[in-house]
Parts: C-alpha cells; structure tokens; sequence
C-alpha cells in the first residue's frame, strides 16, 4: 500500500510539474520497459586510495539541514522507523536488498528521505540491485554501488554527489581497493559528478538488452 502511495505522489508531482502530456509520457515509458528495455553504459573504476586528503566540505549538499544515515540490515531500518524515519516503503525491493547485504546510504531533511545510495560488499548484494551485471572482484577488495534515487523536490542541491563521497569514504575505511560504477551514458548528472573524483576512468562499454524475461549483457574493454 505504501508503494502504491509513493507511485501516486510521484504521479501527482509529476503532473503539477510537467502537465498531463508529460505524465502521460512518463506512463507510457513505465509501461513500455516491463516489455522491453535497452540501455548503454559506461563502466567506471575508482581507486579508492586517492579519496585521501580530499576535502569533505567540497561536496556538501546546498541545504542546511539533513542527516546521513548508514543502514545495513533490517533491524537497523526498523530501529530508524521507530525514530520517524523510514525508507523502504519508496524504494522497490529495499527490504530484499538489506537482507542480501546491500548498504543504504539515506539522507533525510528532517524525516523526508531526500536521497538514497546503495553499496555491495559481495555478489549476493549486488545481484539484489537492479543494476546491470558488470563484473566486480569482491574477493580482490572491489565494491561497487549503485541505485541512486533523489526526490524530486530535492534535486540539483548535491546531494547525489554528497552520498557518493561517504560511500567512497566508508568502503575506503573498510580497507576496499576499488569501486566499480555503470552509469547509463545518458545519466548526464551522475557522469558529470564522476568529474569530481579524479582519477576516476571508464575502462568499458555495456550494452544491456531485456526482452520480456529474457536478458542480455556484453562488456566492450576501452582502449
């Protein structure tokens, strides 16, 4: 019930914002990918070691006032819950994700979930994500993240660029070597905020096809 009040809202702003020809548009497009899908991306690396003596202040968010919250299990999020802050009823599968390892990195002004990001430590977290299946050699301390949502009254104040930032920072504290993103090649603002961590390199391409159940995924090494 709680999905379907956040697609409502979402459905609502999204009219108020752009008018009926853009919700209309927004649905048709929604309706389209459950039948098919094709995507192309690009594969990025991070060596984590050079987020040393980078200046946290550099990436604030444009906003005064907010909370970062680091959640790694269900317990946790329920803990938060019982303080007001809840996030797994706009996120599809957060439930399933928390219990196959996956870490949310949550930012909220006040208790409004502003944005969220996502890391994976092993196989089993990442494979909960419903991002592409790039290789990641978690045994040879690679991470990877991923799954970036921001509402949308809170857009273009840096906050997706500030969770990155503590998400480098936490899997560089875990003693992780590498992080490994795939960024859709028209995510103009997540390809962009990769500028801002040198020396961050697209090593490949991806190329993702899904036609109903059945899926495709090919990774084309850079020169």
């Amino acid at each position: 019930m709680r999905r379907l009040t956040s697609l409502a809202e979402s459905a609502n702003q999204i009219y108020h914002t752009g008018g009926f020809v853009s919700l209309v548009r927004r649905v048709l497009a929604f309706l389209l990918s459950l039948l098919f899908e094709y995507r192309n991306y690009w594969i990025y690396e991070y060596a984590l070691e050079s987020l040393r003596g980078v200046n946290e202040a550099d990436f604030m968010p444009r906003i005064d006032h907010f909370d970062l919250k680091v959640v790694s299990s269900n317990h946790e999020a329920d803990q938060l819950e019982t303080e007001g802050f809840e996030f797994r009823s706009h996120i599809t599968n957060a439930r399933e994700r928390l219990y196959s390892g996956a870490i949310a990195f949550c930012i909220f002004v006040g208790q409004e979930l502003a944005n969220i990001g996502w890391v994976a430590l092993s196989q089993q977290a990442k494979d909960s994500l419903p991002d592409p299946p790039f290789r990641v050699d978690f045994p040879g301390n690679e991470a990877c993240g991923g799954s970036i949502w921001t509402k949308s009254k809170y857009r273009r104040k840096g906050f997706r660029l500030y969770n990155r930032f503590k998400r480098f920072e936490f899997l560089l504290e875990k003693g992780i070597v590498t992080n490994r993103s795939a960024i859709a090649k028209n995510n103009i603002a997540s390809l962009e905020g990769y500028k801002r961590f040198p020396p961050t390199r697209a090593y490949a391409e991806g190329r993702y096809l899904r036609v109903l159940w059945w899926k495709s995924w090919k990774e084309r090494p850079l020169p």
